[in-house]
């Protein structure tokens, strides 16, 4: 099973970091290959909506977007992984979800397999709750992905501390991780 981690987070050793390490370290124990993109340190440009996608085998921008788009199309399955900033997913998860739009458009691609999602904030857990929801729903759900679950981890606030007090969460997202 091959499976592509989407580190969203700017922070590497961050809480998003420390949780889809051990997410990963359950998939790779349960035998999946697991490829890891830091997306902060990926060239990726927004989406511009040309359609160029509908009628080529990949985006008009030529950058790490198109190999992630098609990295992640012929894998088994996706783990992503963000903070919530005000609200919402960072600015390095959007721009590749946007990229999406690109499996939507080319009717030669698709996403499906299994997705595991986590998100962190600084604020109490269930706090994004409506948000991971939707979130779950649409980009993933929608675009093909069986989300077999998520972890949300509340009160993350200074880089790592989840693996100082949240022991809770780094086992939940190691079993995630086992489900692939």
């Amino acid at each position: 099973m091959k499976i592509i981690a989407l580190q969203a987070s700017p922070r590497v050793g961050g809480n998003c970091d420390v949780l889809m390490d051990e997410m990963i370290k359950g998939a790779e124990e349960n035998g999946a290959e697991v490829t890891k993109y830091y997306l902060e340190k990926e060239d990726i440009a927004p989406c511009k909506a040309c359609m160029f996608c509908a009628e080529n085998p990949d985006c008009v921008r030529e950058d790490d977007g198109n190999k992630i788009i098609n990295e992640l199309v012929a894998a088994d399955g996706v783990i992503f992984s963000t903070p919530i900033y005000y609200g919402q997913m960072s600015a390095q998860g959007k721009l590749i979800i946007d990229r999406f739009y690109g499996i939507g458009q080319n009717p030669d691609k698709s996403l499906s397999g299994k997705a595991a999602l986590i998100f962190t904030e600084n604020q109490p857990e269930g706090t994004y709750k409506d948000y991971i929801e939707l979130t779950k729903a649409s980009p993933f759900e929608f675009m093909g992905y069986d989300v077999i679950g998520y972890v949300d981890a509340g009160s993350a606030g200074p880089a790592g501390i989840v693996k100082e007090e949240q022991a809770d969460k780094l086992k939940e997202a190691y079993e995630l991780g086992k489900k692939f």
